[in-house]
């Protein structure tokens, strides 16, 4: 766990009725200030744990060693907001739910070490993902991965939408199941009932890929049919 302390301190502090900054007279003992930093270090850990990060660092920035808060007699509770941020910059908020209950904000980054495949090489769109095309490295991760692909296996054998350069991460708008089927190629028509299987020579009217509906024209009839694209080149109609 890393903990740095290099930022000017950003607290936010709903309490009424203490002494902060100035030791009152017959004032109870303070909080300890690592214990507040604990607990924030301890909210986030979970935060991110619960969205599924791993290796996680968190930076909190310094609390003013004037700060003076009563102590809490239970232990302190850290909270964020659904709303906030996982990963990046967040406000964690410290909570005492003692008799003299106080709460303070303070501010953190948060990042984690995950590792993610990149490209080895730039690739045009339209282009066949191999397993030589990627790699896996370790790299820190410091914002949002909505869409972002872990997972090799989801990547192999995927069809690029758009031009990637050499070193990029890989988003699932970024990949398409590969064309079976191209325009104007000639397919085999298969259908069939009650077991008997009937095969036909048609010839396919735009692309697609393994699963989706197609339209063909049928060779033999002239009639445009619909069915669906399978990843040997044929075409089921029902």
């Amino acid at each position: 766990m890393t903990i740095f302390w290099r930022w000017r301190l950003w607290t936010l502090l709903t309490i009424t009725g203490y002494c902060l900054f100035i030791p009152c007279a017959g004032a109870a003992e303070n909080q300890p200030l690592d214990s507040i930093v604990t607990a924030a270090v301890a909210a986030g850990e979970e935060r991110a744990r619960q969205h599924g990060y791993d290796n996680v660092s968190i930076k909190v920035r310094p609390l003013d060693q004037r700060l003076r808060l009563p102590q809490c007699s239970k232990p302190l509770s850290g909270f964020i907001p659904q709303a906030s941020h996982v990963l990046g910059s967040v406000s964690i908020g410290i909570g005492c739910t003692g008799a003299k209950s106080w709460t303070i904000y303070v501010r953190t980054h948060i990042s984690a070490q995950r590792t993610i495949p990149v490209l080895v090489r730039p690739l045009a769109r339209n282009t066949l993902i191999t397993r030589a095309d990627i790699k896996l490295i370790n790299q820190p991760i410091e914002s949002a991965t909505n869409g972002l692909i872990f997972d090799p296996e989801q990547i192999i054998g995927m069809e690029t939408t758009r031009p990637l350069d050499a070193g990029s991460t890989i988003r699932v708008n970024h990949l398409r199941p590969p064309k079976v089927i191209k325009r104007g190629q000639q397919v085999t028509l298969v259908t069939g009932l009650d077991g008997l299987e009937v095969r036909i020579q048609g010839k396919a009217l735009r692309d697609a890929a393994a699963g989706e509906r197609v339209s063909v024209t049928n060779l033999s009839s002239g009639k445009q049919i619909e069915g669906i694209a399978h990843s040997d080149g044929t075409v089921s109609v029902r």
